[in-house]
């Protein structure tokens, strides 16, 4: 057994190449100039998506003349790699072919990886830049810039060593991954269905404890509940941020419906902190998405009092609003649909302070709010025990693919047998 990347062990019939020498290109896609309809599709780092792109999330380039001389011009087996932000950089496509039969290309934040077919087989390409070691090599060594301004270094890339077996069994390997990891997809796919079936029943149990839309119900703006409605930075936030010590300041990614998610969380200067006054949180304040998963809502623990937020519409509950109801009551089917209404656009993409000012909420008593909270946290915990059993198992399911992956990029198993290592 030779040893490679990190101290990889591969079979002694296999070898490591500079990626280099076993591709025919390796380079960033083209800037695009976004058009609604265009001659060639553009893909960009949220339209690249492992199971395949997304053409949902990608745009049109206006582009006249040849489409084979855009230097992100993409061919059936290019692999493609994010190459830009963490969180997003490193995240591996595969593009076959286009909806509509017109070209495509990769953005510039995309890295497109073109193989030699007669060194390197595409598929098995793919599975080994995706394979968790190589995961972690790109983030131990492969990247430049701190916090979340991360960039793939090409170079370094080029240099980064693949295990090479004969091209027979680098086809047989992606065969044996293709059908292994399709089988554990259809299974996640399944529980994911029944996991949106119960998020639904929880969404319905909500709205019918609240009862903001039943017949006579009294509404009332939501700015007369609270003391305040504000907004986090948002003038060049960045240039406030600060590694190590600091002020944790809380972004949307932070931000789910009845939770903060203190991954990727980034700080602040005392400094910065200091200018923005205003954004400064306490406990029992509400944060909001206002971009991506926009009405997002989750009250602010004592964990994060005194932290600062960025881009987040901030509500400060008066003495008559209990933060735990308007929590259930933002994170609901019928707020979602409130904010649309009065959205800057619509639930999916930005709405400011006049709208979550404007919004009608139901007009109840302190003690009738805690009653409703109280009969709420019964009637979805059933629901969130099962929700979070199926995220167990989504996990392991997870692990066992990733495992899979990097067991056979290696030759830890004997794929035509699928025999030699245990995954379990």
């Amino acid at each position: 057994m030779s040893v490679g990347l990190a101290g990889l062990g591969i079979p002694a019939s296999w070898r490591w190449l500079p990626l280099k020498r076993a591709v025919l290109s390796i380079n960033r896609g083209s800037a695009p100039e976004y058009v609604d309809d265009g001659p060639v599709w553009a893909v960009s780092q949220a339209a690249n998506q492992p199971e395949g792109i997304d053409w949902s999330r990608a745009r049109f380039h206006a582009f006249a003349g040849n489409p084979l001389n855009l230097k992100g011009f993409l061919r059936k087996g290019d692999v493609l790699l994010n190459s830009t932000g963490r969180g997003t950089l490193g995240r591996v496509g595969y593009f076959s072919e286009t909806p509509d039969g017109r070209p495509a290309m990769a953005d510039g934040h995309v890295t497109r990886v073109r193989v030699s077919p007669d060194v390197l087989d595409s598929r098995y390409a793919y599975y080994y830049l995706s394979s968790e070691p190589f995961q972690h090599y790109i983030y131990s060594a492969l990247i430049v810039g701190a916090t979340n301004q991360i960039e793939l270094v090409g170079e370094r890339l080029a240099s980064a060593s693949i295990p090479v077996p004969s091209i027979e069994e680098q086809r047989r390997i992606a065969d044996f991954l293709d059908a292994q990891t399709g089988r554990l997809d259809q299974v996640r796919a399944s529980r994911a269905r029944v996991h949106s079936l119960l998020m639904m029943k929880r969404e319905r149990v909500i709205e019918q404890l609240i009862g903001a839309e039943q017949n006579g119900e009294d509404l009332i703006p939501l700015k007369h509940l609270v003391e305040a409605v504000t907004v986090g930075i948002v003038v060049t936030p960045a240039a406030w941020y600060v590694d190590g010590s600091g002020v944790p300041a809380l972004r949307g990614i932070n931000v789910r419906p009845g939770k903060i998610d203190p991954r990727d969380l980034v700080r602040i200067s005392h400094e910065g902190h200091l200018v923005h006054r205003k954004s400064r949180l306490r406990s029992g304040d509400l944060v909001v998405v206002r971009t991506g998963q926009a009405g997002a809502a989750a009250v602010v623990t004592s964990e994060f009092d005194g932290a600062n937020c960025i881009d987040l519409v901030i509500v400060r509950p008066g003495v008559s609003l209990v933060p735990k109801f308007a929590e259930y009551l933002l994170n609901s089917s019928y707020a979602k649909r409130r904010v649309a209404e009065f959205a800057v656009g619509s639930i999916q993409s930005h709405f400011n302070v006049a709208a979550m000012k404007a919004m009608p909420v139901p007009r109840k008593s302190p003690s009738q709010q805690q009653r409703i909270v109280a009969e709420i946290d019964r009637a979805v915990q059933p629901i969130d025990e099962a929700v979070s059993l199926m995220q167990q198992q989504d996990k392991l399911l997870a692990e066992r693919r990733k495992a899979l992956i990097a067991a056979a990029v290696t030759g830890q198993i004997d794929v035509p047998t699928a025999s030699g290592v245990d995954l379990a």
